[in-house]
């Protein structure tokens, strides 16, 4: 088994510990902890499903909402029949008396394998295009590294703090998702720090650049980057929403400037501004370009 095959295997994994037993899954898992460059990606993999569920925990369905839903297709007109629970009843036991042949699953791989080296097909397609149960399923990270190099790579010599950098990335991502929402919504700055205080998360005590001051808010909530505990605050300005990044400082390595000598940078469409003080680490994020970043402070 190669490094390609071996990261195809392994984004199905399953943390359950189900696959284990499977040997394509421990080879593949037994080239991981040999292999540096496996190592770092199973890892990588791994923090990425965390954070995908720490977003679909986020979603809370109200209770009833099948039946909702079931009901309101009806009532539309729609030519779906209403449920009845004795035949849904009926098709679960005879789906679950189905005897899936020794054999299939590896089978299957292989043939989804061969066909995407036959398209030319990009990788991101696998994760996305794996079912909405199995994406639930790897939600939990599983991370199997035992390779000292890469406990090394992922711990910094400043007591495993985050850098500015994973803190900006990680915001990105989290916006980026298309189930990104917000833990509570409202206008009123004090209102949103104040829930954000009884979650027991930072909050900045309010000290944020002059022209952030009187913007009216949008909502707020909390933003994990790498195990770390931080928030996010969505501010409503003209020119288009800018998004305010607290972290505590002891969570945060490296220099950062004060408040009235911040680090502007670009990169790509996103304008990234980074500044601290004794207790918190901040980051201000907005869809424009770095000098309109600088009228905020």
């Amino acid at each position: 088994m190669d490094k390609e095959r071996a990261k195809f295997v392994l984004r199905s994994f399953r943390p359950d510990g189900a696959d284990t037993e499977d040997n394509d899954f421990a080879e593949a898992l037994q080239l991981a902890t040999s292999d540096r460059e496996l190592g770092e990606w199973l890892v990588k993999e791994r923090a990425f499903d965390a954070e995908f569920a720490e977003c679909l925990a986020r979603v809370n369905l109200p209770e009833g909402l099948r039946a909702s839903v079931l009901l309101a297709m009806v009532q539309n007109g729609s030519e779906f029949a209403k449920a009845d629970p004795k035949e849904e009843q009926d098709i679960v036991d005879a789906m679950s008396s189905i005897k899936v042949p020794d054999g299939l699953r590896a089978r299957v791989i292989e043939s989804m394998e061969r066909t995407a080296m036959a398209k030319g097909a990009s990788k991101p397609w696998i994760r996305y295009g794996m079912p909405l149960a199995a994406a639930a399923g790897i939600a939990f990270a599983f991370f199997f590294v035992s390779h000292r190099g890469v406990e090394e790579k992922i711990a910094d010599n400043q007591n495993n703090r985050i850098t500015v950098s994973a803190v900006q990335a990680g915001f990105v991502r989290a916006f980026e998702s298309p189930i990104f929402s917000l833990d509570q919504t409202g206008t009123n700055q004090r209102t949103l720090v104040s829930h954000l205080k009884s979650r027991g998360l930072p909050c900045g005590d309010l000290k944020f650049p002059p022209g952030l001051e009187h913007l009216k808010g949008l909502g707020c909530r909390e933003l994990v980057v790498d195990g770390k505990r931080g928030s996010l605050i969505c501010l409503d300005e003209k020119g288009g929403t800018v998004h305010l990044i607290i972290f505590l400082r002891e969570d945060v390595g490296g220099e950062l400037p004060d408040m009235h000598h911040p680090l502007v940078t670009q990169q790509g469409d996103w304008a990234k501004a980074s500044w601290g003080n004794d207790r918190y680490a901040f980051a201000l994020m907005a869809l424009r370009d770095c000098d309109e970043m600088q009228q905020f402070f």
